[in-house]
């Protein structure tokens, strides 16, 4: 592990993370949460502040995960040890040029409106259980709970003016 010359107070995003070891040699799969799988190779961070780095090199898919090897660990019992999140600097991903394009991570914190324009919540983050995209909402009072990340559902999403419009936010509220 490394600690590369960056200033730590950049913003990270999180673009995959280590799921388990993989074979006798010491290699690890990583569930990316990026399209540019790329992205994962190379020195990335394990956490969003501090200076703790694994030097990665991509081997091959395996499914929806990617084997990779990191220097330094050449046994299975030492990549056991390494479950945690991926982070690069913010300005290291492609930039959006596309109006109807974001990243997850733009989404934490934007109001959450109803089709009246009534505040309803604030977005927690986006979340995926394996049956597609939820959107994670915050309500005023009470539980957080999930709408379907579906047009039918998110309406309308204005990262300048920093809200989200939810169609039918109400059936999914938990009470």
């Amino acid at each position: 592990m490394t600690s590369p010359e960056k200033d730590i107070t950049d913003k990270r995003i999180c673009i995959g993370k280590i799921s388990s070891s993989h074979g006798v040699k010491g290699l690890v799969k990583i569930i990316p949460f990026c399209e540019d799988t790329n992205l994962l190779n190379g020195i990335l961070y394990t956490d969003k502040t501090g200076d703790d780095t694994l030097n990665i090199t991509l081997k091959n898919s395996l499914g929806k995960s990617i084997l990779a090897h990191i220097d330094g660990v050449t046994s299975p019992e030492q990549a056991k040890l390494l479950k945690c999140s991926l982070f690069v600097p913010r300005e290291a991903l492609p930039d959006i040029d596309n109006n109807d394009e974001f990243y997850i991570e733009d989404l934490a914190h934007l109001d959450v409106l109803n089709p009246d324009g009534e505040k309803i919540g604030t977005v927690i983050t986006v979340q995926n259980y394996g049956a597609g995209d939820l959107l994670e909402i915050k309500p005023k009072s009470g539980a957080s709970f999930f709408v379907p990340f579906q047009d039918e559902y998110v309406r309308d999403i204005n990262l300048d003016e920093k809200y989200v419009t939810v169609e039918n936010a109400e059936h999914f509220i938990i009470e």
